[in-house]
């Protein structure tokens, strides 16, 4: 089976993954407390809408007004993508908490609970495709440690594997354009043992690890499916909203 790569739009992560990101699978950024890889998570999410695409962020980490300001300072308007139909978030925090907002955009599952929340939150993801049309499904997970912390990481690690065999069968059943998920995860604040279930069913795996100096990581790919793929390493440095990759090297 040929699978399709798509490109990120940014250059130089195209060329350490290999080519870009496999159709139809799940990009995993890990990273710990102090670092700035969510930037990369947003500006590849935001590649995506500027191509065709439709976001769907699926939110277990923050409140409304706080994730307005991440992606604010990056330039990226949630509420104005919003409203001018260009994504749809799944604000689990806010339906966990009882803050929902009067936004057309905003959507919440009812009563959360380990036992009813898959077919919840899937009956939530298939009503915001009708507003996909024919545009690529993008979506951004803010983050696997937001949902660990809402359940146990071996519920989530359950919901996750019968969310795959769910995700499998619809590759079959269903006629419609794939989505690319990008998942974000804080490393402090989970397991070994749950990140590595996670990356067991991630197809590429991107990691941010700290120098000493401010602004500036160490992105490394640990992991892609494309037989392009070298594993490699670059600088990621981050100022004043904008982010670059530079000095890219073989591991």
């Amino acid at each position: 089976m040929k699978w399709k790569v798509i490109p990120t739009g940014i250059e130089e992560l195209d060329s350490m993954l290999g080519g870009g990101i496999l159709d139809d699978s799940i990009v995993l950024i890990t990273y710990d407390t102090n670092s700035f890889g969510w930037v990369l998570a947003i500006e590849i999410f935001r590649s995506f809408l500027n191509r065709n695409g439709f976001g769907v962020v699926t939110n277990y980490s923050l409140p409304y007004s706080l994730l307005s300001k991440y992606a604010g300072t990056v330039g990226f308007d949630i509420e104005r993508a919003g409203r001018e139909n260009e994504l749809a978030i799944i604000d689990i925090f806010g339906a966990v908490n009882g803050v929902k907002l009067d936004y057309p955009y905003l959507y919440y599952p009812p009563h959360i609970d380990a036992s009813t929340f898959l077919p919840k939150i899937v009956e939530v993801y298939y009503e915001i495709l009708k507003k996909a049309g024919n545009r690529k499904p993008i979506g951004l997970t803010i983050g696997m440690d937001g949902f660990a912390h809402i359940f146990d990481e071996e519920t989530v690690i359950k919901l996750l594997r019968r969310n795959m065999v769910l995700k499998e069968k619809a590759k079959f059943s269903e006629n419609r354009e794939r989505p690319i998920t990008v998942m974000l995860m804080n490393r402090d604040r989970v397991s070994r043992s749950f990140i590595s279930w996670v990356s067991h069913y991630s197809e590429h795996i991107i990691d941010f690890e700290p120098i000493p100096r401010p602004g500036i990581e160490r992105i490394i790919i640990r992991k892609s499916l494309l037989p392009e793929f070298e594993p490699s390493e670059a600088e990621f440095l981050y100022s004043r909203g904008k982010m670059r990759i530079r000095n890219v090297e073989k591991v």
